[in-house]
């Protein structure tokens, strides 16, 4: 098991970085699409999507929406305002799960979270695009910079709660999830940033930008990881698919970005 999750993880890391280095700025945008469909699918069955032929559908149409936004005429101001919300979108999570931390089983399709799924999903998709081809010193280092966040973040945050986990964070959502994750996940993370800070040698405002932006992409990482965990719960389902052999689904992989990418990106776009 450990075996095919190791080779599994590597087969993802090598192929994903060839297309986010070398791929023209449309070709990477066809491979978030077919990331959104397969993201999008397993969210169907989540929200209680039965059958096949429809569970299909959404995932096309999700898709082709994220291409249609990934293909139209770049705009500054529009992209400002799409992050904006996304970034009004997450902050409300956590009250969320304030208001109902456990979501009663489900029964019947819910469509309020499929409508969620199409804007959590797309928004991240152009948030994406948006720091590797378009923002202000944009590249596919810079993306490759703010999924690194997250990875170390889920890395640092996995090994120091099993170290030291005692506290924790959300234990209707995630019982396995401590705080003393958390701060070891930003540990980790904050570590990773004065590497970059030191080695790249940012201005001063491009380094607060970088510092900030870290800062929140890293903490609300944690709340897309609880956000899948809570609606997997209510669906009563463990991975969010099989896809991805020793790891579940394309979702139980991309949980964090979903939420940390779209506000990197917003904050990078609005300062």
């Amino acid at each position: 098991m450990v075996g095919t999750r190791i080779i599994t993880a590597i087969v993802l890391l090598f192929t994903f970085s060839l297309d986010l280095f070398f791929a023209s700025t449309h070709i990477f945008a066809l491979v978030l699409g077919f990331l959104v469909s397969a993201a999008a699918w397993e969210w169907s069955r989540l929200c209680q999507v039965a059958n096949e032929h429809l569970q299909t559908a959404y995932a096309a149409a999700v898709g082709a929406l994220a291409l249609i936004f990934l293909y139209i005429p770049f705009s500054e101001a529009f992209m400002r305002w799409v992050l904006l919300l996304g970034f009004v979108y997450w902050l409300a999570v956590p009250a969320a799960f304030y208001m109902a931390p456990k979501l009663p089983k489900f029964q019947i399709v819910q469509k309020s979270l499929l409508l969620q799924g199409v804007f959590v999903m797309v928004t991240t998709a152009v948030a994406m695009q948006y720091l590797r081809s378009y923002a202000p010193s944009g590249s596919a280092f810079l993306l490759f910079y703010a999924l690194s966040i997250i990875w170390v973040m889920d890395i640092g945050a996995y090994f120091s709660g099993k170290r030291f986990g005692q506290n924790k964070l959300a234990p209707l959502i995630s019982p396995g999830k401590t705080w003393e994750g958390v701060y070891g996940g930003l540990a980790a993370t904050f570590l990773v940033m004065i590497v970059v800070l030191v080695v790249a040698d940012f201005s001063t405002g491009a380094s607060f930008k970088l510092i900030l932006a870290t800062a929140l992409a890293a903490a609300i990482s944690v709340i897309g990881d609880l956000a899948e965990s809570r609606i997997k719960r209510a669906a009563d389902m463990k991975d969010s698919s099989q896809m991805l052999p020793g790891h579940g689904g394309v979702l139980d992989r991309i949980d964090g970005v979903l939420a940390a990418i779209p506000v990197f990106a917003f904050v990078w776009a609005w300062l």
